[in-house]
């Protein structure tokens, strides 16, 4: 994979989500500082590849985010036998009844909604892991925040139990997500150029 040593944020960050019991996180770092391969090393570690249901749900707010995030699982999947990665995205029509047995779903709010709640593709129960990428633009975005917000208050209703969260925010949305989550753990390196949010 490439990977020598952890970046800063993977240092920091690693350890909290790979431990047990999991603990919610908030990590924010330059764009190229290793946030992606970090949650996704996250969601791997969680799933049980003997278990044929969608464990780990990660949303993105744009369809190229959602394929670009599901290639770094498929890489980096390669090492973990029987993981795979479904796409919750445009165009990708699962008829209802659909019995879904991959274990990590990649997909935007208003894709990842409708399977949960229309089609009653996803139990959200046995979820174990969720993962909000681009937090900022999630929240600020008129429709995305709603959708992502609903999904998480599911999440944490019915699941009481392992959730670990990868976001990266703003101060602004950093409060409002402070509000919906159960006490975060923050990680929030200083900026030095345009944020991967």
């Amino acid at each position: 994979m490439g990977f020598n040593r952890p970046s800063k944020i993977q240092e920091m960050a690693l350890p909290m989500m790979l431990a047990h019991p999991p603990q919610n996180l908030i990590a924010q770092s330059q764009s190229g500082t290793g946030k992606t391969a970090a949650f996704v090393l996250a969601m791997l570690s969680r799933v049980n590849a003997l278990e044929l249901f969608p464990q780990c749900l990660c949303l993105a707010p744009t369809y190229e985010l959602a394929l670009q995030t599901g290639r770094v699982v498929e890489q980096m999947g390669k090492f973990c036998v029987d993981v795979q990665v479904m796409y919750a995205i445009r165009g990708n029509r699962i008829p209802r009844g659909t019995d879904i047995t991959k274990q990590i779903i990649i997909g935007t709010p208003g894709t990842v909604l409708d399977w949960c709640f229309k089609l009653k593709l996803i139990d959200l129960t046995k979820i174990r892991v969720f993962v909000l990428d681009e937090a900022d633009v999630m929240i600020d975005t008129q429709g995305f925040s709603d959708h992502s917000i609903r999904i998480q208050r599911i999440i944490w209703l019915m699941v009481a139990k392992e959730t670990a969260d990868s976001f990266q925010l703003p101060s602004l949305a950093l409060e409002l997500y402070r509000d919906i989550t159960e006490t975060p753990h923050s990680f929030l390196l200083p900026s030095q150029g345009t944020w991967r949010i």
